[in-house]
């Protein structure tokens, strides 16, 4: 079985108006290994997720999230996440041979077309995550979340405690 796609064409004016990419959702591994990392990241950050026993509210609060959760990361971290991404997504360059090809710096001209292609990337993905995965996925949210809570109730004085 095919993994899923989506064409996305630009609709905002500029250079990059009417251009075809194609995305391409990641394997369930690939995926689950992504989606790991994008939240070890954002807990890093300081992404908190809700309080909740909810499997699906934990995971809805990512998928909310969206495209701000890079915000919370660190840049490097960030960066990598976000062009790992963008390895989904491929372009038509010629309508007349509609094989996508990958994506290289001179087939964007606006950084706009960037954020909507990682958005678009995102949203699929996120789909992904939202489905069957979350029974995959969540035992690893809830342990990355445990261990946070942990640091942040851990002493964080070295002041000797009063006996």
């Amino acid at each position: 079985m095919a993994l899923k796609s989506i064409e996305y064409t630009v609709a905002e004016e500029g250079e990059d108006q009417g251009k075809v990419f194609v995305i391409t959702r990641m394997s369930a591994f690939d995926a689950d290994r992504w989606g790991r990392h994008v939240l070890h990241a954002a807990l890093a950050g300081g992404y908190r997720a809700p309080d909740g026993d909810d499997a699906a509210e934990g995971m809805g609060s990512i998928a909310e999230a969206g495209m701000r959760i890079f915000g919370m990361m660190a840049p490097e971290a960030a960066d990598t996440l976000l062009d790992r991404l963008m390895q989904c997504v491929r372009i038509i360059r010629d309508p007349a041979h509609p094989a996508p090809q990958p994506v290289i710096p001179a087939d964007i001209q606006e950084v706009g077309t960037v954020g909507l292609l990682q958005m678009e990337a995102m949203k699929l993905h996120t789909d992904f995550f939202s489905g069957a995965s979350v029974f995959i996925f969540l035992p690893v949210a809830q342990l990355l979340l445990a261990v946070g809570e942990d640091a942040r109730s851990a002493p964080t004085s070295r002041a000797p405690s009063p006996a």
